[in-house]
């Protein structure tokens, strides 16, 4: 009786672990997201599984950074400990982390030359968002 018991929870821990496999991807394209203001507003990265050959997409948003005056001044993407905070164009602009024990955080932002337009933009709906993506039917 022990032997039947010490084989099952052998058996049912191998099947534990069998379960937590990890899927192999390679990036295989990646193309930003804008809306109708031409600004970047996510990405939508094409995977493909080393093993199986299945395709797989992951689209990120980002979230948008409201300036003084209510207008969208960039986005930000959220990521491990902080956020990349990017412009409109989706450029690589700073980054911001944050410090959960504390509740502190750094924002280091590097700014070129100011453009003389500023672009007042508003949250994309839900329609707007899987169009974006080309996920309709």
């Amino acid at each position: 009786m022990k032997a039947l018991k010490r084989t099952a929870i052998i058996l049912a821990l191998g099947l534990a672990a069998g379960g937590c496999s990890v899927i192999e991807t390679k990036s295989v394209a990646r193309e930003d997201l804008k809306n109708a203001q031409g600004h970047v507003v996510g990405y939508k990265d094409m995977m493909r599984d080393s093993r199986t050959g299945e395709e797989l997409a992951q689209i990120a948003l980002f979230v948008p950074r409201i300036g003084e005056r209510g207008e969208i001044v960039g986005y930000e993407e959220r990521v491990r400990g902080g956020a990349v905070l990017r412009d409109l164009n989706g450029k690589r602009i700073g980054g911001s982390w944050h410090d959960l024990r504390s509740g502190k955080g750094l924002v280091i932002v590097v700014r070129g030359k100011q453009s003389d337009r500023v672009a007042m933009a508003e949250a994309p709906s839900i329609d707007d968002l899987i169009h974006l993506a080309r996920l309709a039917n």
